[in-house]
């Protein structure tokens, strides 16, 4: 199929088309049906309203949208990944595509699946390297997975941890199932208590945070893992009697290189000035 010359009305803004994104992905409720047979051909359209985003699908990154118009700029290859869409014109993979497209006025490129549906958006994305673990996270949580709706929730109580802190603690230091699985939505950490104790330790790290600015490496990954490794496996571990001798000796957190290390600089913060008998072993 031969490409067609445009003449279309100059497009809106990346801003302009993040809301129109915003509004395409909440109004899902009225399916346009596919005026073409669910055959496989690959059809060309310049109605870009004949399409709609699915909520499942991970939000449109405007950083990624922005590089597929340079590189559409310099050669349009459209033709050759067209979109892959449901038969209600749902987009199941291409929706950066068709943003693009759509901010430079070029038709877009799409085949209609028979037996494509929402499900497919994991199978279809399982091997692309841009899908992050957040994209899926994002999925499964709109499908209202628990597990994963626990993890949103407590990633927006607590932005400054890491994902992959936030994973391991609410999986009960495990980390969980392995990436593979956390995509496919078989991920079953948070339960109650893991919950319980990842907020312990994130409110740990957000007053040290707070009160110590001058320690830069509260929310540090090895930081926040040694402090979870104290609430849950030290005998006798106080989170309050931990602020207190840090508050006490602030310039005593220094940056670590190891587990070990971080472990060792906790632990004589602890025992400062504490007897034999009240002393707690950190290992």
């Amino acid at each position: 199929m031969t490409m067609l010359a445009t003449s279309f009305a100059p497009t809106p803004s990346l801003a302009s088309l993040a809301e129109h994104v915003g509004r395409c992905c909440a109004d899902t409720a009225t399916a346009t049906l596919a005026p073409v047979a669910l055959d496989g051909t690959i059809y060309q359209t310049s109605d870009y309203n004949l399409f709609h985003l699915l909520p499942e699908n991970r939000p449109v990154d405007l950083g990624h949208v922005r590089k597929l118009v340079a590189q559409i700029s310099e050669r349009n290859l459209l033709r050759s990944q067209p979109l892959e869409v449901t038969a209600g014109m749902g987009i199941i993979d291409g929706q950066h595509r068709l943003a693009a497209a759509r901010e430079l006025g070029l038709p877009v490129y799409y085949k209609v699946g028979e037996q494509l549906s929402e499900e497919d958006i994991t199978a279809l994305n399982m091997g692309r390297k841009n899908w992050a673990a957040t994209d899926y996270l994002h999925m499964w949580t709109v499908k209202r997975k628990p597990a994963y709706v626990a993890f949103t929730d407590f990633r927006q109580r607590h932005p400054r941890l890491s994902f992959s802190n936030a994973k391991i603690m609410l999986s009960g230091g495990t980390g969980g199932l392995g990436a593979d699985l956390f995509r496919q939505g078989r991920w079953d950490g948070a339960n109650e208590e893991d919950v319980d104790l990842a907020e312990q330790v994130a409110e740990l790290v957000e007053r040290i945070a707070d009160e110590v600015p001058s320690f830069r490496q509260s929310a540090h990954t090895g930081f926040v893992g040694a402090l979870y490794h104290c609430v849950t496996k030290v005998e006798g571990f106080d989170a309050k009697e931990m602020m207190r001798t840090i508050l006490a000796q602030p310039l005593s957190l220094l940056p670590c290189a190891s587990h070990k290390q971080w472990l060792e600089m906790l632990g004589r913060l602890y025992n400062y000035r504490k007897d034999e008998r009240n002393r707690l072993r950190f290992e």
